[in-house]
């Protein structure tokens, strides 16, 4: 697959790296509102399911922003210009507002209407972090990042 060979260049495994680092601690810090002390109780209380879900996301999120940079980077061999940063945005987006801890506020609550939104969230939050696996995924294969070279 050729998304496996664009990760063993170090360059575009660092770019992935550092940005499902730093996609991670973005969450977690906006998880805790910015209390970082609380870390070590997030970690505690926080579902398996959804702590796998989040690494898949975090790894994810990396590897779609690193290979959409090598895409951006490669010649254009026809006039299409396949851009999926819309898919995968909204993926991470998604990602991004969910709760994964049952006692914590997601960076949404924020935004949201507490009431309504946050009960929403909490309820389907392991159904959304699937699904914006699933777009992550889907921008992956956008951009022939499966395919067999």
């Amino acid at each position: 697959m050729k998304v496996i060979e664009v990760m063993k260049t170090m360059k575009y495994f660092i770019i992935a790296a550092v940005s499902s680092a730093a996609f991670a601690a973005a969450y977690l810090y906006t998880q805790v509102l910015g209390i970082v002390q609380n870390l070590d109780i997030w970690f505690s209380i926080v579902p398996a399911i959804n702590l796998v879900l989040f690494i898949v996301i975090s790894v994810l999120f990396g590897v779609t922003l690193s290979y959409q940079i090598y895409s951006w980077r490669q010649p254009r061999t026809c006039a299409i210009n396949k851009r999926a940063i819309g898919t995968g945005s909204a993926g991470t987006f998604a990602g991004f507002l969910v709760a994964q801890c049952p006692a914590c506020a997601s960076l949404g609550a924020l935004f949201l209407p507490s009431s309504v939104f946050l009960t929403v969230f909490m309820k389907y939050g392991t159904l959304i972090n699937i699904t914006s696996i699933g777009l992550l995924m889907f921008t992956l294969h956008y951009l022939g990042a499966f395919r067999k070279e």
